[in-house]
C-alpha cells in the first residue's frame, strides 16, 4: 500500500480499484529527501508549491491573452517580479510564490481590470488560473509528471 494509510484502505473499500497517494510540496527539501520520499511512494512536486505552477509566466501570459490584454503581459510579469522581490525582502525564499501570491493577485486584478475572478488569491487561483493549465501548456506537462508520472 502507498502512503494513503487508513484513508487509502477506506477509499478502496468504498470504491474498489481506486488508489490514493500522497502529494506534497517540495518546499526546501533536498534532492536526497525528495528521493527518499519518492522511494516510499510519496509524490513530491518539482517546484516549491502549487502556486509556483499557477503563477508561472506561461499561465499569466495565457491569462492576459484570454482577457484581451496581450499588451499588458510585460506589466503583469513585472508586477509578479516586484511582488517576489518584496517577499524576499521580508525574508522569504526567492521562489516562494505563495508568500507573494496575495500581492500578485491584487496587481493582476488592477492591471487587467478584472472583476468577478475570485475574491481572494486562493479563489483567483482556483477559478481563474487553474482552467488555463491545459494540455497545450508546459506547466500541465510538468504537473502531469509530478502528480501522475505521465
Amino acid at each position: 500500500m502507498d502512503e494513503g494509510g487508513a484513508a487509502g484502505v477506506a477509499v478502496q473499500a468504498v470504491s474498489p480499484g481506486t488508489s490514493l497517494f500522497r502529494l506534497i510540496d517540495r518546499d526546501d527539501r533536498s534532492d536526497d529527501e525528495v528521493a527518499r520520499l519518492r522511494g516510499r511512494g510519496v509524490r513530491v512536486l518539482s517546484r516549491r508549491h502549487l502556486e509556483s505552477f499557477l503563477f508561472d509566466d506561461e499561465i499569466l501570459i495565457a491569462l492576459c491573452k484570454e482577457r484581451g490584454h496581450g499588451d499588458k503581459i510585460q506589466e503583469v510579469i513585472e508586477a509578479k517580479k516586484q511582488a517576489l522581490s518584496e517577499s524576499v525582502m521580508r525574508g522569504n525564499p526567492p521562489d516562494d510564490l505563495k508568500s507573494a501570491g496575495g500581492q500578485i493577485y491584487v496587481a493582476i486584478k488592477r492591471i487587467l481590470s478584472l472583476t468577478q475572478c475570485g475574491s481572494t488569491a486562493r479563489a483567483f487561483m482556483l477559478e481563474t488560473l487553474v482552467p488555463l493549465v491545459n494540455q497545450e501548456t508546459k506547466v500541465y506537462s510538468e504537473l502531469g509528471r509530478d502528480v501522475f508520472d505521465m
